[in-house]
């Protein structure tokens, strides 16, 4: 079930996205620029997504569309507070905007309108590592739980919601590793079938 907390922040944050930015952008010490997702905001999260990682930009404005640009926006500790996605408009973007707490990792997506998407909230347990993570967005809801067999994700499992709070499907991530501890491929799995997402090459 998703927490009543993280319902409750969705609502009241519908329209900050204005105030957040401000603040969040205050702490900016660094920025970094790839066509393409690179750095992992959960586990395999562009892998999951069947994407390959971003390469470097070192001059945007040698690119021909800033569609899939990604600006990391780092604070003085070198977390990631603020990542700028180009879209498919010309230079429009979606920001998500990151919140630390202990314990915490709090992300709020909003599309290139200024419009919530999502609020998510991603759960450290003792080892460090994410084990649970609750979405709220404006089509419905999601629960991860990521579990984990000598310090290697194993699998993570996906309860999903519709607007109405009904569960629907439940997916499931499964993980393969190289020999030398490297991601080998992923396979995604439901009560009726299962195929493989990603595979290294």
């Amino acid at each position: 079930m998703i927490p009543d907390r993280l319902k409750e922040e969705f609502y009241s944050l519908k329209n900050m996205f204005d105030e957040l930015k401000i603040e969040i952008d205050k702490n900016v010490v660094k920025e970094e620029n790839y066509k393409g997702e690179f750095y992992e905001i959960a586990p395999y999260s562009y892998q999951r997504n069947r994407f390959k990682q971003g390469k470097i930009v070192k001059n945007i404005t040698s690119l021909r569309t800033t569609n899939h640009l990604y600006t990391y926006y780092f604070n003085a500790k070198n977390q990631i507070i603020e990542i700028r996605e180009g879209c498919e408009l010309k230079d429009q973007f979606d920001y998500t905007f990151f919140i630390y707490e202990k314990g915490l990792m709090k992300t709020i997506l909003y599309d290139n309108s200024k419009r919530i998407v999502n609020v998510c909230y991603y759960l450290y347990g003792s080892n460090g590592k994410i084990e649970k993570m609750y979405s709220k967005g404006t089509r419905g809801s999601r629960e991860e739980t990521y579990l984990y067999e000598d310090d290697f994700l194993q699998k993570i499992v996906i309860r999903q919601f519709d607007r109405n709070e009904i569960e629907q499907d439940t997916l499931q991530h499964s993980f393969d590793y190289k020999p030398n501890g490297e991601l080998k491929s992923i396979i995604l799995s439901t009560e009726l079938y299962s195929e493989t997402i990603y595979q290294e090459t």
